[in-house]
């Protein structure tokens, strides 16, 4: 879970940098932009399904 969240982290802290300079991007950037904002929500899930699961464990 440590890994997850540090990588939330990390990739939250590109994605705020990109966001920032959106609108001077060129098509390649944008592209970066966009698969990084997949990559962003995919360990939002990921770490929400995680959370989740341990919630379970932690009531049986």
């Amino acid at each position: 879970m440590k890994l997850l969240l540090g990588q939330l982290v990390m990739i939250g802290a590109i994605w705020i940098g990109m966001a920032t300079f959106f609108s001077e991007m060129n098509e390649g950037a944008k592209l970066i932009f966009y698969l990084v904002t997949s990559w962003l929500l995919f360990l939002i899930v990921i770490i929400v399904k995680a959370w989740i699961k341990q919630l379970i464990r932690k009531r049986k």
